[in-house]
């Protein structure tokens, strides 16, 4: 009862950041909200309902956490707006009490190359910089008498630059997550809060600190109309971004076979198409194959205006 008390007062202290409004438009570490598994991405993100063992779910709602042995998992991903991106995970059974859970460790990087520098005239300095991010996650979850609830922090920090005065930015990040009817194979609905936080040390020597982080909230549910199909639904509430609405599919084309679809579009853009809104992302398909305790993921996403698409390939176990 302490550690949930506890927990309940964390999910306040980190959900107020959502609704405030200060430094509006100057979120930070939105790059973290991009490294997902596979699977995930194949159902632009609309799978936050459904149980499951891939390590990408409890990134998207810790309380999507589950398994009974050690499990581990390892996503890469690269294309035209995602060059060398990826995480690894680890999650192992933890006993808090009389109460069963689980916890996985998540570690996250981004690294793209090097960047020149150029003067106001447009003009390359002779010097280049070597960007790169990184985020170690904490997830945890455990049941509840008619609920599942889970939750992560995440510490963030990133380096922009090489230069003298430049330094590496730091932050904070909680992510938390209910899941209703977990035992049911038919369906389920999820309640999300997630990247719920604030930059904790500045890019720059003396620069702004505070920035809070690109949150959202987020409900989710998922339907399986027959033994091989299932649709999954999200509605996404970003914190300075038009809300997003979420579908996917995911089809068993035979026992170690899966085939899977999504989309996402923001709200205005269903309601007026021509209203220029959207998302990056035009689609996503994906594929699975289970072999035994072993799982192979692939995603393929064509992202809009011409900019391109992307891969993920993904693998994970138990043991």
């Amino acid at each position: 009862m302490r550690i949930f008390s506890l927990l309940v007062l964390l999910f306040f202290a980190f959900s107020q950041a959502y609704f405030g409004k200060k430094n509006e438009g100057l979120a930070v570490f939105g790059w973290a909200m991009l490294l997902q598994s596979p699977r995930t991405v194949a159902f632009e993100g609309a799978g936050s309902a459904l149980p499951s063992q891939d390590f990408g779910a409890a990134l998207m709602n810790p309380a999507l956490l589950q398994g009974e042995d050690f499990g581990a998992g390892a996503a890469w991903q690269s294309g035209d707006l995602a060059d060398m991106q990826g995480i690894l995970t680890f999650s192992h059974p933890l006993s808090i009490g009389e109460i069963e859970a689980r916890m996985q460790h998540t570690y996250g990087i981004v690294y793209n190359g090097e960047v020149q520098h150029y003067d106001e005239d447009g003009e390359q300095t002779g010097l280049s910089s070597y960007p790169a991010a990184q985020y170690y996650a904490l997830t945890l979850a455990f049941p509840l008498k008619h609920l599942k609830f889970g939750v992560t922090g995440r510490f963030l920090w990133e380096r922009l630059s090489d230069l003298e005065d430049s330094r590496t930015g730091m932050g904070l990040a909680m992510d938390w997550g209910f899941l209703w009817n977990s035992g049911s194979a038919r369906y389920g609905l999820a309640l999300m809060g997630r990247h719920l936080g604030r930059q904790i040390t500045p890019f720059v020597k003396g620069g702004v600190n505070g920035y809070a982080l690109a949150s959202e909230l987020a409900a989710s549910a998922f339907w399986r109309s027959s033994r091989d199909l299932t649709w999954l639904f999200e509605c996404t509430a970003p914190r300075y971004s038009p809300a997003l609405g979420k579908l996917g599919l995911e089809y068993r084309f035979s026992e170690p076979v899966y085939i899977r679809a999504g989309m996402q579009r923001e709200f205005m853009d269903i309601i007026d198409s021509d209203n220029g809104a959207g998302y990056y992302r035009l689609f996503s398909l994906g594929a699975g194959y289970r072999l035994f305790s072993i799982a192979l993921d692939y995603s393929y996403s064509m992202l809009v205006e011409g900019m391109g698409s992307e891969h993920r390939i993904g693998i994970s176990g138990v043991f």
